[in-house]
């Protein structure tokens, strides 16, 4: 059993799950049996490229998403130096009024190629914990777009193509605060409509505590400047002053 068929196993079955399919009923859909999709899943049988497309086909995924595995031993493309993004893993942080908490997520960044002019984004969001990014509530993957003062990222869900997210960052003027800035979708519970979030973009995990928790909720500021420019505004110094763990 080797560790990328145990990845593409884990990916397979969480992303069946997430499409409401049962072993029986996802075994059916690509003609292997229960036993064969059971041992696809624990990672205890390697899949054949064929199967593969057709398992991607099935859960309506691009292929690239059940065998993203970055092997230790190959040596990834370096992120430009000269930008905020500019290593591999960043934390990401957000306040959901729907369920009263604080939603966290890792991003994890790569460039496809020496040539290549945009950086590749994986995004696991609704973490328990930051030390096992499998599970995760969604996986989203995109592009993101650096430039000297703002960044555009570009998201789409894994399992659901029509599911789009959009970031538009500030990136922070001292290499160690967060950035901050606005990330934008489609909500579907407890109502169907376009939504926004503030967000934390940070190269360490912060403390939250009750700084972190001022930061992340919409504030007095924050309403008062929406009432009265009708739109909203998201101020660049309020994340300076944050702790990191």
């Amino acid at each position: 059993m080797s560790v990328i068929t145990q990845h593409v196993g884990k990916r397979i079955r969480k992303s069946r799950k997430s499409k409401g399919l049962t072993i029986d009923e996802f075994s059916k859909m690509i003609n292997k049996s229960k036993a064969t999709v059971s041992k696809y899943e624990n990672g205890t049988i390697a899949i054949d490229i064929d199967t593969l497309l057709d398992i991607a086909d099935v859960l309506d995924m691009e292929l690239k998403s059940l065998i993203d595995y970055n092997s230790p031993n190959v040596k990834p493309t370096p992120l430009p130096s000269n930008s905020f993004f500019n290593q591999p893993i960043f934390y990401l942080y957000y306040y959901d009024g729907r369920i009263k908490d604080i939603v966290r997520a890792q991003m994890h960044l790569s460039i496809p190629s020496e040539n290549a002019n945009h950086i590749e984004v994986i995004l696991y969001i609704g973490l328990e914990t930051f030390n096992n990014t499998e599970k995760c509530q969604h996986i989203f993957e995109g592009e993101m777009k650096p430039y000297d003062t703002i960044t555009h990222v570009n998201l789409t869900n894994q399992i659901n193509a029509t599911e789009k997210l959009y970031m538009c960052i500030l990136n922070p003027m001292h290499a160690h605060s967060p950035a901050v800035g606005i990330m934008s979708g489609i909500a579907s519970n407890p109502f169907f409509a376009p939504i926004a979030f503030k967000i934390l973009i940070s190269k360490r995990q912060l403390v939250e505590d009750a700084i972190f928790k001022s930061v992340i909720e919409l504030n007095k500021e924050d309403n008062r400047n929406f009432k009265y420019y009708n739109m909203m505004i998201i101020n660049r110094p309020s994340s300076l002053f944050l702790n990191e763990k």
